[in-house]
């Protein structure tokens, strides 16, 4: 018999609690879909797998997928105090079998602020259209890793309405097949909001991660005491206990972005630009590393049943990495890449950032970096209504590749991935049908077509 930890039986047992004594004014949402790929090429294609949550994993050319969630929301009546709890298993059936439960969480609320525990996914921003939910460092890309997390559900106002701030701080650990076992991950962000006249709104803000503590296969055990976490989390050196390279630089494997979101409502339409400015220790904290953005556009439209409903258009470029002349930094960027913790920024072989960021060097399933992290990518999205019940989403994105700084390709590799959906929802009709059909053309990884068919049933 499986026994489990105490914490993950007080955990489920929390949730047991919940799920039977909830809130009769709070719906109880059911959700439960079955999709089947298929690809030309040993591996599905592109934008098959990437931000679906780490739900479909790429090294399969047959793929049926049965996604099945449950789960209670936050009651938004005015309460103090509610509470939300959900359930998420997969399953998926082709090469390589694989059952996972890619979301299991609870979360209490008080006057807008939250205690969430679990695996908790990331909320789709810009309609689902982006490459990686605007923001480089915080994609819906790979499966959610376990981690404790107090945050503000909104912006709180600051002074007057006009102002506000939203804030977050989260603890989680990476427990998959990694080179550095049961490394840590530390995870803040600070946002300000401010209210202009005539419906204009900026929004600036600095997301932190660090990845810390654990055991690696080179240096044992690393620090991991209070006074350590100090040092993690402030971005210091490390002290003679630390490995050589974190007492010249700084703690653990710190990166993170700057976020900048500007939006005007208009009659009809509400325009947004964002800007994701990356860094990996101090270079691009500084922003000396300045062409290194990703810049997108995001045009939503009010009238939902349009041909065209929301725009997106992204422009990402990760080449420069604070490399400015010979003399320079001699350790720059580097983005997504550590010497110690060197499967670096991905949870279950996938990266937990833009998944434009690939591919990854896998030995005996362990990620022990990338390939490449120096590209410039040109993406648009686009979704809309060609009927009442007939809804479509479609992106295209021209990717280029150059290799790492010490390893550059030569020439660079490009790719054309492109993805296309159709989705016929009645509320007549008993289950909503979705078709897709995907393409992968270039060299930085093989031509490769796919198709799709999938059936969602919500209660």
């Amino acid at each position: 018999m499986k026994v489990y930890p105490p914490a993950r039986c007080l955990f489920f047992g929390i949730l047991a609690i919940w799920t039977f004594f909830a809130d009769a004014q709070q719906d109880v949402y059911f959700r439960i879909a079955n999709s089947t790929s298929m690809a030309s090429d040993s591996l599905l294609p592109f934008w098959f797998t990437a931000n679906r949550q780490g739900k479909a994993m790429p090294d399969n050319w047959l793929l049926n997928l049965t996604d099945i969630e449950v789960g209670q929301p936050y009651d938004n009546s005015g309460l103090a105090w509610t509470h939300t709890w959900g359930v998420n298993a997969v399953a998926g059936l082709g090469n390589n079998n694989y059952y996972q439960l890619n979301q299991v969480y609870a979360g209490v609320s008080w006057k807008g602020w939250e205690l969430k525990a679990g695996r908790i996914s990331e909320d789709i921003q810009y309609a689902g259209l982006s490459t990686t939910n605007g923001n480089l460092a915080r994609s819906g890309n790979a499966r959610p890793y376990p981690k404790v997390v107090i945050r503000t559900r909104d912006f709180k106002p600051v002074f007057n309405k006009r102002i506000g701030f939203k804030a977050e701080y989260s603890e989680g650990i990476l427990n998959d097949k990694r080179f550095v076992k049961n490394a840590r991950l530390h995870q803040k962000s600070l946002y300000l909001r401010i209210e202009l006249p005539q419906r204009w709104e900026v929004q600036a803000g600095l997301e932190h991660f660090v990845l810390w503590g654990g055991i690696s296969p080179v240096e044992g055990k690393l620090p991991s005491g209070l006074k350590d976490y100090i040092r993690y989390i402030t971005g210091s050196s490390g002290d003679e206990s630390f490995p050589e390279t974190d007492q010249r630089n700084v703690a653990g494997n710190q990166l993170g972005t700057y976020q900048i979101k500007v939006s005007k409502k208009f009659h009809a339409m509400d325009a947004v630009f964002y800007l994701s400015h990356p860094f990996e220790e101090l270079s691009g904290l500084k922003w000396r590393n300045l062409p290194d953005n990703l810049v997108g556009m995001h045009l939503s439209f009010s009238d939902k049943n349009r041909w065209i409903t929301d725009v997106v258009y992204e422009y990402t470029n990760t080449r420069q990495q604070s490399i400015r002349g010979t003399n320079d930094d001699p350790d720059p960027g580097n983005y997504f890449r550590h010497g110690i913790y060197r499967s670096s920024f991905t949870y279950h072989q996938q990266i937990m950032g833009s998944p434009l960021f690939f591919p990854l060097v896998l030995d005996e399933g362990i990620v022990r970096g990338l390939l490449s992290n120096r590209f410039y990518a040109h993406h648009v999205g686009l979704r809309g209504a060609l009927t009442d019940y007939l809804q479509y989403k479609g992106v295209i994105t021209r990717i280029s590749h150059l290799g790492l700084y010490t390893a550059p390709f030569a020439p660079s590799r490009g790719q054309i991935s492109g993805l296309w959906t159709l989705q016929y929802l009645n509320p007549g009709f008993p289950v909503a049908i979705n078709l897709s059909i995907a393409a992968d053309a270039a060299n930085a990884t093989n031509n490769n077509f796919g198709m799709q068919i999938g059936l969602t049933k919500e209660f």
